[in-house]
């Protein structure tokens, strides 16, 4: 058989070129029409009107949003209007940073058509510290509406004076209104959420952040008065150094997320723009002087204290300059040595971690949130972060972190330092071995407390204790052992004795124990019988079958000769002789003097 030959093209059935047919001028009219969408100008191609009906409450703008930047900050919302096509148009992205030179306008525009009568309708930028926002849009009757906010007018004269520029929208329905957003943001790279919110809606919310960042500052304020306080109280500069920083930090704070605007200096133009750039340097500084001044210099080191100080003047100066004569130069100089105050800030708080206290590592701990919070503003002056909702509350929830675990760990090395000063003072008084009071000083209340018996009329008792079998636990278990059982038998005249009693150790191995009057010598005697019956239990810290024998003398006071007077040396020795009178009786522990 022969080979059969394909079919010309042109003799394919009918309707198989037909479909062919149909599908390229499908294919050809799909190209075309991409063709024309990449080639036509941003009018044309432009999205479409945000419709406001009241289904939702609140709109993500940015998908209706197109924006431009005019280079020499010249041109008006009329202009734009006339001859739309002059700027280079084109969809806004979201999270879009803009780096918006000096003179320069950032321009953004969108549609919106109201369908509902029942809702009042605000456009938000969801950020704080753009430098100055206008928002034109023309009116039913032709005339040309403007709104302004912005850090360059005082917060006062905003058109929706707010914590973030608000601005109402026309309210005219079935009529597609086109707004035009003129922003200027020099220095600092501009971004942000555009959302267009119920009125309702926005309120409800600024009430829930209103009571939340109430929370932080109240806090911030009563730990700046704790530490006033305990700074006043107890002569520590750390304290004195944490109030100030946290003032500071609330301060810069507040300006960051627009309440000191709104609150704090709403009348202030010039400071609601300078704000900003003045004091966040500043927290820094304090922050890096309260660290080196808690953690102490010798923990720190005298190169990175020498750093320390070396780059907190020259950041002082930076600021200086910065508000006197603002430019990028300076913004890059100040934020460059913010980043070195931060890995300052990281050494010396591994510094205090490597130290080992408890207290230091607390106060590391505390540190460490704030210093990572404290890259949010260097990365995006450098341009490396947009404004979101880490970068304006990233500060203040590290802060509401950090203060309570700083002030715990200022407490703890505060009562560790007041602890060591009570016991130096204490030793003073009393005696480190058994931790009673010096013989001189217990005459002193003896002396007192015959006076106050002579005047009253009531009688006291003394007490005068011996540890008899101290010489014989030495020579046997050494001098450890027996000075052990000294230590014992101060604790149990420390148990038995109240508050207004006095102990005392008045020789090598003698005790002594005033009871205040009134007292009556059963009282007395019923003590002495206890001491010597709990010297007799056994004791854990001395060795097996060793006890404490005790001998006590007992005496009222004043006595009823009136010998001796209000001389308590006289008293005292007056019981001594007691004692070495019982030491020749071995099988009597307790002497009664005069009753």
């Amino acid at each position: 058989m022969g080979r059969m030959k394909p079919p010309h093209p042109t003799a394919w059935p009918g309707p198989r070129r037909a479909f062919l047919g149909g599908a390229l001028a499908h294919l050809g009219a799909v190209i075309l029409c991409l063709l024309g969408l990449v080639t036509m100008p941003p009018a044309m191609a432009e999205a479409g009107v945000l419709v406001l009906d009241g289904h939702q409450a609140r709109h993500r703008l940015e998908l209706y949003m197109w924006v431009a930047i005019d280079s020499t900050g010249s041109l008006n919302a009329q202009a734009l209007a006339s001859q739309e096509t002059t700027l280079a148009w084109r969809p806004l992205r979201s999270g879009e940073r803009f780096q918006v030179a000096e003179g320069s306008a950032l321009w953004l525009r969108f549609d919106v058509q109201l369908r509902t009568a029942e809702a009042r309708w605000e456009l938000e930028l969801a950020r704080s510290g753009t430098d100055r926002i206008s928002v034109y849009h023309q009116a039913a009757d032709g005339s040309w509406a403007v709104q302004h906010a912005g850090d360059r007018l005082p917060v006062s004269a905003w058109a929706s004076p707010d914590r973030y520029p608000v601005f109402s929208l026309d309210a005219d329905q079935y009529r597609t209104v086109r707004y035009w957003v003129r922003v200027e943001h020099a220095r600092v790279p501009f971004s942000g959420s555009w959302w267009v919110r119920d009125h309702r809606d926005l309120r409800e919310q600024r009430i829930q952040e209103q009571f939340l960042l109430g929370a932080y500052f109240g806090m911030a304020l009563l730990l700046v008065v704790v530490a006033s306080a305990n700074a006043v109280v107890f002569r520590d500069p750390s304290f004195a150094a944490y109030a100030i920083y946290i003032s500071l930090l609330g301060l810069s704070l507040a300006a960051s997320l627009g309440v000191g605007g709104q609150f704090l200096w709403p009348d202030s133009a010039r400071w609601n723009q300078a704000s900003q750039f003045c004091l966040l340097p500043l927290v820094g500084i304090a922050g890096l002087l309260f660290l080196r001044q808690v953690i102490q210099p010798r923990r720190v080191g005298r190169t990175l204290s020498g750093l320390t100080t070396l780059v907190c003047l020259v950041w002082l100066v930076v600021v200086a300059w910065d508000v006197t004569a603002p430019s990028d130069a300076s913004l890059h100089a100040s934020t460059a040595l913010g980043a070195v105050t931060i890995g300052l800030g990281l050494a010396m708080t591994l510094r205090a971690w490597q130290a080992g206290d408890r207290w230091a590592r607390w106060v590391a701990l505390g540190v460490c949130p704030v210093l990572l919070g404290s890259l949010i503003p260097v990365l995006r002056n450098f341009n490396l972060l947009e404004s979101d909702f880490l970068s304006q509350y990233g500060m203040v929830i590290t802060a509401a972190i950090e203060a309570p675990v700083l002030i715990y760990a200022l407490l703890q090395r505060s009562s560790l330092q007041h602890e060591a000063q009570v016991r130096a003072r204490a030793l003073t008084l009393t005696e480190p071995l058994t931790g009673l009071t010096y013989r001189h000083h217990f005459l002193q209340r003896l002396h007192e407390s015959l006076v106050r018996s002579q005047r009253h009329g009531h009688q006291s008792a003394l007490l005068l204790v011996h540890l008899d079998n101290h010489d014989h636990l030495q020579n046997r278990h050494g001098r450890e052992v027996a000075d052990r059982a000294l230590v014992l038998a101060a604790s149990l005249l420390r148990s038995e004795a109240r508050d207004i009693d006095t102990a005392a150790r008045v020789g090598d191995t003698t005790l002594a124990w005033l009871m205040e009057g009134p007292i009556r010598s059963p009282q007395a005697l019923a003590a002495a019988t206890g001491l010597v019956a709990s010297g007799l239990k056994e004791h854990r810290p001395l060795p097996s079958g060793a006890s404490l024998q005790l001998r006590i003398v007992v005496a009222m006071l004043p006595d009823a000769s009136g010998e001796f007077g209000t001389d308590a040396k006289a008293h005292l020795d007056w019981l001594t002789q007691g004692l070495l009178a019982l030491a020749e009786d071995p099988r009597k522990a307790i002497l009664r003097l005069n009753f």
